[in-house]
């Protein structure tokens, strides 16, 4: 299933790190929040994962994220969005 949530419209304060669209994506796709993980390129998105209990995977697009994204507590930090897409897609056969 597809789905695409961003913050209302007007509502800049329910940008991350508020959790509003972590969690509204979650209910959506009818799963607990807390077994979401959210892969983002900032250190609001690593806030915004933690604060719902889930987990962060930062995207260290520049070469100094990576340290940042250490320091902020990410579970995971990758430079290659190919490297999380093959980690997630099903095994040929399964």
């Amino acid at each position: 299933m597809l789905t695409v949530v961003g913050r209302p419209e007007g509502h800049p304060e329910l940008m991350k790190p508020n959790s509003h669209s972590l969690i509204a994506a979650a209910e959506r796709l009818d799963v607990d929040v807390s077994l979401c993980a959210l892969i983002g390129d900032s250190l609001t998105d690593i806030q915004a994962a933690h604060t719902i209990g889930g987990a962060a995977i930062g995207f260290a697009d520049k070469p100094h994220k990576h340290r940042l994204f250490v320091e902020a507590g990410a579970e995971a930090v990758t430079d290659s969005m190919q490297a999380v897409a093959q980690a997630i897609s099903p095994l040929p056969g399964t």
